[in-house]
């Protein structure tokens, strides 16, 4: 249940994409983060900092890119939002008497004051290589788009690739090209995020097994 409520609009994203193109997929995933919010704040009693922050970049990213029709910038959300991530985590060893990470997790888990901060380090170093490869992919994409649009051809800058029929343009291969770049974004958005999650949260129980262990040694 929690992975459908942490991965669901990205899900959705995904699901829209696929078959109403990008621009319909941002305001779907705008409702259903809403939802997310809502939802977390019906069943805790408190909205959740980190969808709140979701919510705000999507609503203004996803918000400027639907009126300006302009893809660049949900997909730049990304970057921005996992760059914020790795920032308020590494500052959190400065700040308190307590990482962010172990006033999440220090109730289950007790640990030492320096595996915290490793912790800490090693998330905020993974939210970067995601932000990063991101990045790329973006990069890829809007040269992809900008080569197809500035090719020559008489073709709307704001249209959707997603829904674009690339066997009526004379730059049907430009237009192939834009369109697999813009679609591989959208599969790392979902799988490529969600696999470095899952990712980072192996290495995360592998690092804390020999204190998981000695804790149950004690016992």
């Amino acid at each position: 249940m929690k992975f459908l409520l942490d991965f669901g609009p990205i899900i959705l994203f995904f699901i829209v994409y696929k078959y109403y193109g990008l621009y319909a997929a941002i305001y779907a995933m705008i409702a259903s983060t809403f939802v997310q919010i809502m939802y977390s704040r019906i069943t805790t009693g408190k909205f959740v900092t980190s969808q709140v922050l979701t919510f705000a970049l999507l609503v203004v990213f996803g918000g400027i890119s639907i009126i300006l029709r302009d893809p660049a910038f949900v997909m730049w959300k990304v970057s921005v939002l996992y760059i914020i991530f790795a920032v308020v985590l590494i500052g959190s060893n400065y700040v308190g008497s307590k990482t962010l990470l172990e006033r999440m997790m220090g109730k289950e888990l007790q640990l030492p004051r320096a595996t915290w901060i490793n912790l800490t380090l090693f998330w905020s170093l993974g939210f970067v290589i995601i932000a990063a490869i991101n990045a790329f992919f973006v990069n890829t994409a809007l040269s992809a788009r900008n080569q197809f649009l500035n090719g020559g051809a008489e073709i709307d800058p704001k249209i959707d690739l997603s829904n674009f029929d690339c066997t009526q343009s004379p730059l049907e291969n430009l237009c192939i090209s834009a369109q697999s770049s813009e679609e591989a974004w959208v599969n790392f958005k979902l799988f490529g995020t969600l696999g470095l999650t899952l990712v980072l949260i192996v290495i995360t129980v592998l690092m804390l097994s020999k204190h998981i262990k000695e804790k149950q040694t004690e016992s």
